[in-house]
């Protein structure tokens, strides 16, 4: 179960009245895969859904074939282009802590 309040506040603002269907969502996913009940991986899952039901799944659904892509793509530009990746989020972290770390 979610219990980090930063995700479901998160959740609740991207998914407005979606956002008891998208709880539910990730909830089953954490059960079904233990390794997706990790903060981390959750805030980088709910931030690429960008709100989109149909965008959490396609996120889940690669966090559970290998988290490490949802983190890179959610924490790190440069993917593009062969571009240098750059980090510009922590994960780690709350939503509100997020910095800009493009400096």
């Amino acid at each position: 179960m979610i219990q980090t309040e930063d995700i479901l506040e998160k959740i609740k603002r991207d998914f407005g009245e979606e956002s008891k269907e998208a709880t539910r969502i990730l909830h089953d996913s954490t059960h079904r895969v233990d390794y997706l009940d990790n903060d981390r991986i959750l805030r980088c899952i709910v931030y690429l859904s960008n709100g989109s039901l149909k965008e959490l799944k396609n996120a889940i659904r690669q966090a559970t074939e290998d988290p490490r892509d949802v983190m890179l793509w959610a924490e790190y530009e440069g993917l593009k282009n062969g571009e240098q990746l750059k980090r510009v989020r922590d994960f780690n972290k709350t939503f509100a802590e997020q910095k800009d770390l493009k400096k």
